[in-house]
């Protein structure tokens, strides 16, 4: 990932990798077949690791449900964080599916699905209208998407605690549910 994220995916080899690594390029293709094999393994592990931690998010806010897009949100900006070169890699990949409309905000990449229904059940239980949810989903997603973004930005820098952030910055300026 370092590798890719620092010089992009059109300098990236099997070969560069192998000698990186320090490791024959043979034994690398002994794992894997072709770059794309390698990068399927690479996007379902990130993906999964994504998804893990929106589930966090939602299981942390169990005793405290009015928190639960906080703590969402705080483990959605941790996890790219965290993890900086994924959020590049994750969504600069044309096989995710995440589509806006006139009227909706859906998709199928599963943390993008995990997040959506979660917010809907928030805003149902609160009795916000259904007209309002796919702006309130925007609105949060960006929210969260914005902060993650900052944190894998090479020019900018925080010093400062990114959930702590996140949870000052949804519960104090997002008043959605």
């Amino acid at each position: 990932m370092a590798m890719i994220h620092e010089d992009g995916m059109a300098q990236f080899s099997l070969r560069k990798l192998a000698k990186r690594v320090g490791v024959s390029p043979t034994a690398c293709y002994n794992h894997f077949s072709s770059i794309d094999d390698l990068m399927s393994a690479i996007t379902e592990y990130i993906d999964t690791k994504f998804a893990d931690a929106i589930q966090k998010g939602i299981e942390l806010s169990l005793s405290t449900p009015e928190n639960l897009m906080v703590e969402l949100g705080k483990e959605y900006v941790a996890f790219f964080a965290e993890n900086p070169y994924y959020f590049s890699y994750i969504f600069e990949n044309n096989d995710k599916n995440i589509v806006l409309t006139d009227t909706d905000f859906t998709g199928d990449y599963t943390p993008f699905v995990l997040f959506r229904n979660t917010a809907i059940q928030l805003m149902e239980q609160s009795h916000i209208p259904p007209e309002h949810f796919r702006d309130n989903i925007v609105i949060m997603w960006a929210a969260v998407h914005g902060l993650a973004a900052m944190a894998n930005m090479k020019a900018f820098h925080y010093t400062g605690d990114w959930r702590a952030l996140t949870e000052k910055i949804l519960k104090d300026k997002l008043n959605i549910c």
